[in-house]
Order: C-alpha cells, then structure tokens, then sequence
C-alpha cells in the first residue's frame, strides 16, 4: 500500500506536489474518457513525470482513483497516537477524529472526493481494491487500539467492530453526498461531515433495531 509522503522537507513537498498533480489530472479525466482509456503513460505525459516517479507515488491507477478518499484515513492513522488519548466512548472518538481529517483536507479536495467515489461505485475493481485499503486501515486501527487498551478484555473484538461501524458510516455518508446532482461541483464538506456526525449518531441505535417476532 502506497503511503502518503511527508511534506516537512523540500524533497517531500515537491512529491506531495507531483502527486497532487497526478491526482488533479486523473480524476476529471477518468470521469471524461473513461478510467479504462486513460493510460498511465497517458498520465505521466500530462504531468511531465516519468512512469518510475508515477509507481514511486502509486501502486497503479487504482490506488490513484482512491486517493482522495484514502488520503482521509491515511492521515487518520497518522493521528492515531493523538486520537487515542482522548476520552470518551471509542467510536465517537473515532467518528470525531474522522470528521475532524475531513475538514483538514486540502482545498478542492470535495470536486477530487465526488469523483473518486462515483468511480468506485461504477467499477468493481477500484470498489474492491478500496475495500481491501479499508481492510488494511482498519487493522492499523484495531492494533492501536488494543495496545493502547490491553488490559481491557476482548478489546480486539470491540475496536473491530468500531472500526467496521467507523467504515460503513463513512462510506454511507460518502454514497448520499456524492450521488447529489451536480456534487462534483457543488458539494461541501460541511455537508459531509454533517451526514457523518448523523451516521455515528444513528449507529447505537440501529444496533439495538429489533425484528418483530413471527
């Protein structure tokens, strides 16, 4: 899995830059020509970068087409240690931090976002590697978690569930805010961050809906 480079060196803010621009550049035009049709020689042309650069920053045009969205929950994992001190129940700490990575994304990030979420709903491919990104987060998270609160017992389990939980309310409020008419041009954080404060609202209670007895 591609990591997100650190920007705190001259080096590390032009690799941000480069792939920033690789992102600008792909997203718009995967949603135009179609994800099948652009090509990373394609990509590499437009961004004046070579293909070793492009795998250096990318492990292929997947991972480029779920940058936006993964690049939210990069950087929860590099706030974890931070995260974590906070008390309070452990999925409103997590759902807080989260909507908190969302209003620190960079600017533009909401048009790059729609996008990105729209391509994984139309291909199964990038929909399935995204899965598999989320997997190996959540995994992050749990181990975090769990070592953090070792004495507590079965906190395995619980941190996964919270992260399961942490995971489906985001991708359902990325699935209402972006299939808004228009989104890739009109849609805010604010109101994504709205629609993920009320998924992790609505979470305990869904958990106690019951069936009605036959």
């Amino acid at each position: 899995m591609t990591t997100q480079p650190g920007t705190g060196t001259l080096r590390g803010r032009r690799i941000a830059r480069s792939r920033q621009r690789l992102v600008e550049i792909a997203l718009p035009a995967f949603a135009e020509r179609g994800y099948d049709a652009v090509t990373v020689d394609w990509l590499c042309d437009q961004a004046e970068l070579s293909k070793r650069s492009f795998f250096r920053y990318f492990d292929g045009k997947e991972d480029l087409a779920l940058t936006p969205l993964n690049d939210v929950w990069r950087t929860l994992i590099a706030d974890l240690d931070a995260v974590l001190v906070r008390g309070g129940p452990l999925l409103e700490v997590v759902g807080d931090a989260l909507v908190e990575v969302v209003e620190r994304m960079p600017p533009g990030w909401e048009r790059l976002a729609v996008l990105s979420a729209r391509l994984s709903g139309s291909n199964p491919a990038i929909d399935a590697a995204g899965m598999l990104v989320c997997e190996r987060f959540t995994q992050q998270v749990v181990d975090a978690i769990a070592a953090r609160l070792s004495a507590v017992p079965g906190v395995d389990l619980s941190a996964r569930v919270v992260c399961a939980v942490a995971v489906a309310g985001h991708r359902a409020a990325v699935d209402t805010w972006q299939s808004a008419p228009g989104a890739e041009t009109t849609a805010t954080r604010a109101e994504l961050c709205a629609l993920l404060r009320a998924s992790f609202a609505a979470a305990p209670a869904a958990l106690e809906t019951r069936l009605p007895a036959a």
